[in-house]
């Protein structure tokens, strides 16, 4: 895809710098106290395709063991894992800045249970599981990501852990009281050759973005952007410059979501437009306007100034039960062209409550998505 590898020349660019120099300017890059963790690895190592340092985690526990694992990926931080076969909690300690919102990333490579199939007797799966949040940390900063052992002979362990510093104004209907978990991000249009996760120069946040074509709708996979304006929350032009496109005005776009749990919950939408992209040379006559629903619900009505292309919709809070939000974008009254979408995000809202009041005076939230064999939380 001609305009995603037109973006990321400044990888190649920057890999032709020596690793020593590369390594020393990241901190700068990234902005302060980003932490990226290879958990269980011996030695730290500078990863190209994304522009990051993974740093080894002997900094931030002492408990555990380091574990190097033979599995089937390309990913390098995969290959290690840090696994506590002792004790019901075992903690991280993260020193963040205090008052800061922070998008926060542990991973876990399931195919790593390969390592203690004898003691857990589990369905193993290859897949990667991915979890992400967003939170504002407290008056203290330092955060501990604790993993809990949840059923007797299972192993606890985590292969990778980050947290990014986040501006203020990103994600702004956020309050200090919640915290997002991820549901799901797609950059819709996108074939397959765009990677899911962004590198640096292409992401501020290098966050993972699903690439989705959906065969029912025009997909705009080939446009090349000429502006250089920045949207709320720093989409990257990766997925501003891909769409959907509805074939005429008169059909809406549907388009089911899927959350991981089936109960109510509260959720926050985030919806990617650039009108540029499907409409590069609209007329005067023309106008874009669309009307946003959430299971039947209008949510948002959006028009777009042909000047100012590029909008982001947020809606917060909506209520989703039944584990499936149904999302549709139709053309509203009085305009002329079909309806598009860009890119998505969507996220689960969690409650961030106040613990009870010992020495250390921290706030807790207890995560609900407890793995198959033990569960994290994160002790703010």
């Amino acid at each position: 895809m001609e305009n995603y590898w037109s973006t990321v020349i400044l990888v190649f660019l920057l890999a032709a710098v020596p690793p020593s120099f590369q390594q020393d300017l990241t901190p700068y890059c990234r902005g302060y106290k980003w932490i990226v963790i290879d958990c269980g690895a011996a030695n730290t190592f500078y990863d190209g395709s994304i522009g990051k340092t993974w740093e080894t985690d002997d900094s931030y526990i002492q408990a555990g063991e380091k574990k190097l694992v033979s599995i089937s990926t390309i990913r390098d931080e995969m290959k290690t894992l840090r696994c506590f076969p002792s004790g019901p909690k075992n903690c991280y300690n993260l020193p963040l800045e205090n008052h800061s919102n922070y998008l926060f990333v542990p991973v876990f490579c399931m195919e790593t249970m390969t390592t203690f199939k004898s003691r857990q007797h589990l369905a193993l799966s290859n897949d990667t599981i991915y979890h992400e949040f967003i939170f504002t940390t407290g008056k203290k900063g330092h955060v501990n990501v604790c993993l809990i052992q949840t059923q007797a002979n299972q192993i606890p362990f985590i292969s990778s852990l980050e947290a990014a510093p986040v501006e203020e104004t990103t994600y702004r209907l956020m309050t200090k009281n919640m915290a997002l978990y991820f549901e799901s991000r797609i950059n819709y249009g996108a074939n397959q050759s765009v990677p899911e996760r962004l590198p640096l120069c292409v992401d501020l946040y290098s966050r993972i973005w699903k690439p989705e074509q959906v065969s029912r709708y025009r997909n705009i996979d080939d446009f090349i952007g000429w502006t250089w304006l920045v949207a709320e929350n720093y989409p990257p032009s990766a997925v501003l410059e891909t769409a959907i496109v509805a074939n005429n005005a008169s059909e809406s776009i549907f388009l089911p979501i899927n959350f991981r749990e089936k109960y109510q919950v509260l959720a926050y939408f985030v919806l990617y437009f650039d009108a540029s992209t499907v409409h590069p040379f609209m007329e005067e006559s023309e106008t874009t306007k669309l009307d946003i629903f959430v299971d039947g619900q209008l949510v948002n009505i959006t028009q777009f100034p042909i000047m100012d292309s590029r909008l982001v919709v947020s809606v917060c809070p909506v209520n989703v039960t039944g584990g499936t939000a149904n999302l549709t974008i139709s053309v509203a009254e009085g305009a002329t062209t079909p309806p598009f979408l860009n890119g998505l995000e969507v996220f689960s809202v969690i409650g961030v409550s106040k613990a009870v009041r010992s020495s250390t005076d921290l706030s807790v939230f207890k995560t609900f998505f407890g793995l198959v064999m033990f569960s994290l939380y994160v002790v703010l």
